[in-house]
């Protein structure tokens, strides 16, 4: 499934001067003006939609990387985990640090079970698939969140959370398993993840005001 015209993929290419560039950078370039477009909700995942507010969360990112990878004649694929939210201040591992939660989310993780599917990205490149993940901003890594630097363009990156062996290889249609697999869970566990999501960007977009990220 396509959310971009090749008319608005080209423009978009052309702006971040990718076409001028061979295609290794063009792959970094790429993943790098999309990893630093802000985190946060805008409730949307429409790729153009987070291009214009230069801001999106894990889903709407990737459908917007996805986009312009395809733009530049890449094979990708749509991929999703599930994971919990509290495991970014309780089990931090490998490459994770605990996150500098404000209270009031951390409270929110002590009360309720925040299950969520994480949306990355796999591109197929010199005969394998290589795995990235977009979803965190550079100025976030302050807080304790994790985002890949210096990426070389051909090797797998870790994820930007933790996640779980729960695994769903989406193939083109991320948007619509984002979908099924949020509606799938308890209405109780909605409602805290969207919660949960309004007041972590409320969070962040305060700091960013502030000039503290």
């Amino acid at each position: 499934m396509e959310y971009l015209s090749q008319k608005e993929r080209n423009k978009i290419l052309k702006e971040w001067g990718v076409y001028e560039l061979s295609l290794n950078d063009q792959i970094v370039k790429i993943f790098e003006k999309v990893r630093d477009i802000r985190f946060g909700s805008i409730s949307s995942r429409n790729p153009i939609d987070v291009y214009k507010a230069n801001k999106g969360t894990c889903s709407g990112k990737h459908f917007l990387i996805k986009e312009l990878y395809k733009g530049i004649g890449l094979k990708t694929k749509d991929m999703i985990c599930m994971q919990r939210w509290k495991d970014l201040i309780w089990f931090p591992t490998g490459n994770y640090e605990i996150v500098n939660f404000s209270e009031e989310l951390i409270d929110m993780l002590k009360e309720y079970e925040i299950i969520d599917f994480h949306n990355y990205l796999k591109i197929f490149i010199d005969g394998k698939w290589i795995q990235l993940d977009v979803t965190i901003d550079k100025p976030l890594k302050k807080l304790g969140f994790f985002t890949t630097e210096n990426w070389d363009g051909k090797s797998d990156m870790p994820l930007c959370f933790c996640g779980t062996n729960k695994i769903w290889d989406c193939e083109d249609n991320g948007m619509e398993q984002k979908r099924n697999l949020v509606n799938q869970l308890p209405k109780k566990i909605r409602t805290a993840r969207k919660e949960f999501l309004e007041q972590m960007t409320e969070w962040i977009d305060a700091l960013r005001e502030k000039g503290e990220l």
